[in-house]
């Protein structure tokens, strides 16, 4: 049994590769592990490879990669594989070690702080005013608290050279590498590529260095389909339910703040403030053109294309009233009549 390692990065836990897991469960059993102990490369892979009996592929993700890469080197005949995502293999750069000492003062005295300096650039710059992305990144932050950071920092800052050994990992080995990351850049994956002998890269769109979040779905694709076509397995085909949109997580962030509009009217003074002036209301939230634009034509179709929520829409139908059935016709992509014939069994016009 070959079972799926997924290793978090600096400051990181699960969550990072949670949505990546849950897709490749039905390839291989998993395990995530824990990096928040040991104070060095070496010691987090070798308690890694302590946890799991076996065979493994290692899944990193930036510092969790550069564990990966140290699990292949001490244990190459259980290491079946690796995915190397937004990651690097060099050894300390020059000044680094200063760059690194100033962020764990920074730490030390206020992870707030730190979070605040360090999570936006991490970011595909389109996403750096993503609130509920940068929220939640925070939270990890700082729930990793400072002893952590400055452990983890240290051991990153003596990190083995991987590249001295890169030829000598023998096992097909995906790189993961995004876009808009500027932090660990394609170019370094191409040269992790040409160091080792039985490589693959794939390039996310539209991500940043924390790409296993901002799009994990496309992350969740490239790991899979690789894990699939390299170890066997078939990815079971999505289902779908005929003639209605997938509320599924990229649906939801795609809806944040339209869906966080129509929830708010649930208080009494959002409710008045929605009639007494619905576009200066919309604007509280952010919303785009396109995303008024829809919520003031009460065309729940198109809301339900940009994310929205039936749910949420409810609160909408409350200041506004409108029948239920034809925001459930929406959510469900019919018309109206349609729905009624079809959902609800009543008869048709005419």
């Amino acid at each position: 049994m070959t079972t799926l390692v997924f290793i978090p990065g600096l400051l990181s836990d699960s969550s990072v590769w949670q949505p990546i897991a849950e897709a490749a469960k039905a390839l291989m059993p998993i395990h995530h592990a824990d990096v928040t102990r040991n104070a060095s490369i070496p010691s987090m892979a070798s308690r890694i490879l302590g946890e799991i009996d076996g065979h493994l592929i290692a899944i990193g993700h930036s510092m969790g990669g550069r564990v990966a890469m140290e699990m292949a080197r001490q244990a190459p005949a259980r290491v079946r594989g690796l995915v190397l995502a937004n990651t690097g293999y060099h050894p300390r750069r020059d000044g680094e070690d200063t760059k690194r000492q100033q962020m764990i003062d920074l730490g030390n005295r206020d992870m707030e702080a730190l979070a605040d300096l360090w999570l936006p650039p991490m970011l595909d710059p389109s996403r750096t005013d993503d609130t509920e992305l940068l929220e939640r990144l925070k939270a990890m932050v700082l729930h990793a608290g400072p002893a952590m950071h400055e452990r983890q920092t240290r051991a990153l800052l003596d990190r083995p050279d991987a590249g001295a050994y890169m030829a000598d990992i023998s096992c097909p080995i995906l790189l993961v590498a995004a876009r808009q990351d500027g932090w660990s850049p394609i170019a370094q994956h191409r040269e992790i590529a040409e160091a080792a002998p039985d490589t693959e890269l794939v390039v996310i769109e539209n991500a940043g260095h924390f790409a296993p979040v901002e799009r994990a779905e496309d992350v969740a694709d490239a790991i899979c389909d690789w894990l699939s076509r390299r170890f066997g397995g078939k990815m079971p085909a999505r289902k779908a339910i005929p003639d209605t949109p997938l509320f599924d997580r990229q649906a939801s962030i795609r809806g944040y703040r339209i869906n966080k509009m129509a929830m708010a009217l649930g208080q009494p003074a959002n409710r008045e403030a929605f009639k007494a002036n619905e576009e200066t209301y919309l604007d509280r939230f952010g919303l785009t053109a396109e995303e008024k634009a829809a919520v003031m034509r009460r065309d729940w179709h198109e809301m339900v294309r940009l994310g929205g929520n039936l749910f949420f829409f409810l609160k909408i139908s409350a200041v506004d009233p409108t029948p239920i059935t034809q925001i459930g016709a929406a959510q469900a992509g019919m018309s109206h009549d349609d729905f009624l014939y079809e959902r609800l069994g009543k008869k048709r016009n005419g």
